[in-house]
């Protein structure tokens, strides 16, 4: 009995580790963070998809709450302009990103990563898909898919709530 459990949680243990699984590049991302190493770490964050998905949700939310078609209308011009300047703002993204990852500060984020696990993740794969959702409290959770060459990376970053209500 306690011989084929062992068993069973060894093959999750090996499954969930595996070069190749999102679990395993969430890993090396997380190295590559805490190591400063931005080239290796962008290897696992698609900048371009996450700008176009923020993009894309930022102006929806704008078009849901257009009260009137000269709203709708603004949100629609605002959306064409922003896709003209995209590869810059793109471009920009990932200057920033990169000179945030390689700089030797120990504070914000590189704390949170220290003391994180992929472990306290939920990952489910689907295909070439995952939706990765962190254990407890977020509202945030991401998707990721995976490469040609076999790893994966995050692609969308996926606000859990819609925006909050501000008193007053």
């Amino acid at each position: 009995m306690l011989l084929p459990l062992l068993g069973v949680v060894l093959a999750m243990l090996v499954g969930c580790t595996t070069a190749g699984s999102p679990r395993h590049s969430l890993g090396e991302l997380r190295s590559a963070l805490l190591a400063h190493d931005a080239e290796r770490a962008v290897r696992y964050i698609d900048v371009e998809s996450i700008v176009d998905c923020m993009a894309r949700d930022m102006f929806e939310r704008y078009e849901k709450k257009a009260e009137s078609p000269l709203a709708l209308a603004g949100v629609l011009v605002g959306r064409q302009a922003a896709a003209l300047v995209m590869p810059v703002i793109k471009e920009a993204v990932r200057k920033e990103l990169m000179e945030a990852i390689a700089s030797s500060g120990e504070t914000g984020y590189f704390h949170d990563i220290r003391r994180a696990s992929v472990w306290y993740l939920n990952i489910e794969v689907s295909g070439e898909s995952a939706m990765v959702t962190p254990m407890g409290k977020s509202d945030v959770a991401f998707r990721m898919a995976k490469t040609k060459e076999g790893y994966w990376r995050i692609v969308e970053i996926i606000r859990k709530r819609e925006d909050r209500q501000r008193p007053g």
